[in-house]
């Protein structure tokens, strides 16, 4: 990810390139996104009922899901289509995967943790042709976007002017509102940017959304609630229109049901936060300098916060329960400076894969994962299924 906002170590640059990418992702922005997040979420709907036939009912809906969110981020950051559900092979999907999984391993074999000893391994040397890769293809996207910005900035504003004003504008990339930006950004730092975006954009989002349906499957009484509420949303007319703002504004109980799974199943396990000054954290005084983790999957599931802290209930969510809770002890996305700058984006687009999903789909458990504890996850830099995540599917009629 380079020098990308994540891993950036120069805080002045951070504050800066925050504030530009941040615009990416505004509300305005991610409304946008929405017919391409439903878009892709049929496809998505296709090849798993597909699946189904082929398989017995049975399904890993990992894979699938992971293709389908990379197609997204593809889309609405880069304004790239790869292809990835559709079996295209893509290289810049093909090495992003390459180039985590070292990252990865460097973390689960600490003694690659000294550059020196990395340096000799064959881990090493598939990482770099990786990032040579996926740093090319960037490069060539960033500079025909920048081509094209040039050559449509001053016809955009003159066609603005003409448009009707009930004509919707064409949706901005993050990749145009990062080029777009009066503050502006160098070539190197908005590619490291797009990188982060794409690597914190994708993995999250697939953890998650595969997550909600295996809580769907071994919870049945709320799927149908669940159901049951997209039901009278799209009561009126085409059931199978694209979701509005106002329509995720009515999904209540589906909104439940995802943070419910984002506090059991947060993508990111841990977090870190260093000390700027001295600080006393009960019995111990922690020194300025310190590196302190914190871990959203033990905090989320504490009995000092939750009532049958290790059963998924989404009425831990109701308005008056989360109330009476403290504002930290729920914090998936991070909180502070440093929270996610995602979140809306990945909240849209989690609610509309679900929605469009659990309308067309019933979801019940596989015979290789019966209950919600053989499910066998792992922690890495984010959280990550063993097995994969089976269920079993069944088209509604």
């Amino acid at each position: 990810m380079g020098q990308g906002i994540f891993s950036i170590d120069d805080i002045e640059k951070w504050k800066n390139n925050r504030k530009i990418v941040v615009r990416g992702f505004s509300f305005a922005s991610t409304n946008s996104f929405i017919p391409i997040f439903y878009q892709e979420a049929n496809v998505l709907a296709k090849i798993l009922q597909e699946k189904c036939v082929l398989k017995s009912n049975e399904c890993n809906v990992s894979d699938p899901i992971s293709m389908a969110t990379m197609e997204m981020i593809g889309k609405t950051a880069l304004g790239v289509t790869f292809n990835a559900q559709t079996g295209g092979c893509n290289q810049f999907v093909e090495h992003l995967q390459t180039a985590m999984h070292a990252w990865e391993y460097r973390i689960t074999h600490p003694w690659y943790l000294n550059n020196t000893l990395f340096r000799f391994s064959s881990v090493k040397r598939k990482h770099d042709r990786s990032q040579k890769i996926i740093n090319e293809f960037t490069n060539e996207i960033i500079k025909k976007k920048i081509i094209e910005f040039t050559q449509n900035i001053n016809n955009s504003a003159i066609k603005i002017e003409k448009d009707d004003e009930d004509c919707c504008p064409k949706p901005k990339t993050v990749l145009e509102i990062l080029l777009g930006s009066s503050h502006k950004m160098n070539h190197e730092q908005i590619r490291d940017e797009i990188v982060t975006i794409m690597i914190g954009g994708q993995e999250t989002t697939t953890m998650t959304i595969t997550c909600v349906i295996f809580m769907l499957a071994h919870h049945q009484d709320v799927q149908n609630k669940v159901f049951e509420e997209l039901q009278s949303i799209f009561l009126n007319g085409d059931q199978n229109r694209i979701p509005t703002y106002k329509d995720f504004q009515q999904m209540k109980y589906v909104e439940m049901v995802v943070k419910e799974t984002l506090r059991l199943f947060p993508p990111i396990p841990f977090l870190g936060r260093r000390l700027d000054e001295d600080k006393q954290i009960g019995e111990y005084m922690c020194p300025a300098g310190a590196a302190l983790i914190i871990c959203p999957i033990f905090l989320q599931s504490s009995p000092l916060y939750y009532t049958d802290s290790e059963k998924f209930n989404p009425d831990n969510f109701l308005p008056d329960v989360c109330g009476n809770r403290h504002s930290y002890a729920y914090i998936p996305f991070g909180a502070g400076l440093r929270n996610c700058i995602g979140m809306k984006y990945a909240m849209l687009q989690i609610k509309t894969v679900i929605s469009t999903l659990v309308r067309k789909i019933k979801f019940s458990p596989s015979d290789r994962c019966p209950t919600p504890e053989d499910l066998r996850l792992m922690f890495l830099m984010t959280l990550k299924l063993v097995d994969g995540c089976y269920v079993k599917i069944e088209p509604r009629t």
